[in-house]
């Protein structure tokens, strides 16, 4: 005969509960007094937060650039960073006198590292209008601070000192930039403006070295060539002037006798130097005529020879230049009329001669001239006289001819090198023109930087401010003991089934007449009653005694977690009794 598989349903299943109900409400009972203990027994951690406003400046951005350009959140994390070095988390533990047993059994650095995980910063950011672009954008607005500990008023000091430290890092970290911003600039510009004169420098070496001869002097020395060249015109025109006043006065002046004439009876007798002077004269057109070996020739001679010595006088060369100049001029303009074998012009040739021979003899005499006579004719002395200033202002207008064709010549030659002083001095006011444009740049930059710094010292710029200070937390944050509890009375649960179900399992037991007639095959005829010992009776007794204390202990321990981490149990008392109206 087959046996049937013993198939359990639900009923079957309620039916152990309800038999081994026990062994679920135990288990189920001492993990839900383990989870409220363990609820209990975690200390709670408070949380003091603040919160930190990011201000716009005062005075708007397009007056006044500020030098510091980064966003709000990098400049938080750089700030965060700085403020959460060992030193300053050391300072602070030392401060509040923190982990005060930790200290005694970790090193400095790792204590920190455990400060530092109950610290937090949170961005609050909200989308904006970015007023260069007019597009919306993410942009962050203020920060919270927060730090977590056991006791409530540590988390509010600890918070504080944490902020203050943010405030005092940003507003640090801005002057210093601010500060660093204007003295690159300052020694940026100072540089440059040692750059600019230094090329001065060599302009003004440049200029110097190349007097007359800059590009932008062309003009100048072109006007001074025009204008010497106008004056070396006018220069020659006067000589050619004057020459010609010269001629036409040593015409004049060979013409008059040095001396006055003399009546002598009603005739006018000749001085013995006017006699000399008509004697030579009238030698040398006979010596033209005759020949020096004619005896009129040489009676003439002996004459002159006797007057010499009486006048003690020599001959007059520069009036025997003045003949022969004369001569000279009469034999072209006869030259020019008659030919070369006319009577004239042979008898001036032969003149000429003479006169040469003359002045030849007259510069080879050694006699004193100191002993003639002077002139004492008025219009022979007054033409002399003006002779001489001719001859002066002559030789005045040939050095003045000459200092101006030197000084035309100068002017030439710095014309000429007028282009090629031009390319260097093209280069020297390049490198000038951008050293000063860089120069200016870097001025007005260091103007901006230092009107930012002005903004920074003041705080009229971008700055923190404290909007929401650290409160004294009235709740903690952690742990959440309702959770707990629910974890735990999840865990109750699974674990009562869990052990309803094992004890099953395990149990030979026959129970009900479904199993019965699974094990022999057939329904049973009778009803089996159940079987009780009296040693089961004993110990459930002991059980239920174990879970009722178990119950009041767990109820007296709520009261007093309740009454230390929750609300005073008799502020709890009052407080309902004056609500009811009975305080």
């Amino acid at each position: 005969m087959a046996i049937e598989e013993d198939v359990k349903g639900p009923r079957d299943y309620l039916d152990a509960m309800k038999r081994r109900r026990w062994r679920l409400i135990v288990p189920a009972f001492l993990v839900v007094i383990i989870a409220a203990v363990v609820a209990v027994s975690i200390p709670a951690v408070y949380e003091s937060t603040a919160t930190v406003l990011i201000e716009e400046p005062e005075v708007p951005r397009e007056f006044i650039q500020s030098t510091i350009t980064s966003f709000a959140a990098q400049r938080l994390q750089v700030i965060q960073q700085r403020v959460m070095t060992t030193q300053n988390l050391v300072s602070i533990i030392n401060k509040f006198d923190l982990f005060k047993d930790e200290r005694r059994q970790k090193p400095i650095s790792e204590i920190a590292n455990g400060f530092r995980e109950n610290i937090s910063m949170d961005l609050v950011s909200a989308e904006v209008i970015d007023p260069r672009s007019g597009q919306s954008m993410q942009a962050t607005i203020a920060f919270n601070i927060s730090y977590q500990d056991s006791s409530r008023r540590v988390a509010q000091q600890v918070a504080s000192e944490l902020v203050s430290l943010y405030l005092n890092e940003n507003l640090r970290d801005r002057r210093e930039k601010a500060a660093e911003t204007t003295g690159f600039l300052a020694e940026e510009a100072r540089r440059l403006g040692q750059l600019v004169g230094e090329v001065e420098n060599k302009i003004s070496e440049f200029k110097q070295r190349n007097a007359g001869q800059l590009p932008e002097q062309l003009e100048l020395n072109l006007g001074l060539i025009r204008r010497a060249e106008g004056d070396l015109a006018d220069t020659i025109r006067r000589i050619q002037l004057l020459e010609e006043r010269k001629v036409a006065l040593q015409s004049e002046l060979s013409q008059l006798s040095p001396h006055g004439a003399r009546t002598i009876d009603g005739e006018t007798v000749l001085s013995p130097p006017e006699r000399l002077k008509a004697l030579q004269t009238k030698l040398i057109s006979m010596q033209g005529v005759y020949g020096r070996s004619h005896p009129d020739v040489m009676k003439m001679r002996r004459e002159i020879t006797a007057l010499k010595k009486e006048t003690g006088g020599t001959t007059d060369v520069n009036d025997l230049k003045s003949k022969l100049q004369l001569a000279n001029q009469s034999l072209a303009a006869t030259r020019k009329k008659y030919g070369p074998k006319h009577p004239d012009v042979v008898n001036l040739e032969k003149q000429i001669a003479s006169l040469k021979v003359a002045i030849r003899d007259a510069g080879s005499s050694t006699s004193d001239g100191s002993l003639a006579p002077k002139p004492d004719n008025p219009a022979y002395i007054m033409a002399q006289t003006q002779l001489k200033t001719l001859d002066s202002q002559v030789r005045s207008l040939v050095r003045q001819q000459a200092e101006i064709r030197k000084s035309l010549k100068a002017q030439e030659a710095r014309v000429l090198k007028i282009p090629e002083a031009e390319r260097e001095y093209l280069t020297l006011k390049r490198d000038y023109d951008n050293a000063y444009i860089k120069y200016k740049e870097v001025k007005a930059k260091q103007l901006q930087a230092q009107l930012a710094q002005s903004l920074e010292t003041e705080r009229k710029s971008e700055r923190f401010s404290l909007i929401e200070p650290p409160q004294l937390p009235l709740k903690p944050v952690r742990p959440n003991r309702i959770a707990i509890l629910f974890i735990g009375l999840v865990f109750a649960g699974a674990a009562g089934v869990g052990n309803v179900f094992l004890a099953e399992t395990m149990d030979e037991t026959v129970y009900g007449s479904k199993q019965l007639a699974s094990i022999v095959g057939h329904q049973p005829m009778v009803v089996v009653p159940l079987i009780k010992r009296k040693s089961a009776r004993t110990g459930r007794r002991w059980l239920i005694a174990a879970v009722v204390l178990i119950i009041l202990a767990a109820i007296a321990a709520g009261l007093y977690a309740f009454h230390v981490y929750v609300r005073p149990l008799d502020v709890m008392w009052f407080s309902t009794l004056r609500r009811f109206g009975f305080g």
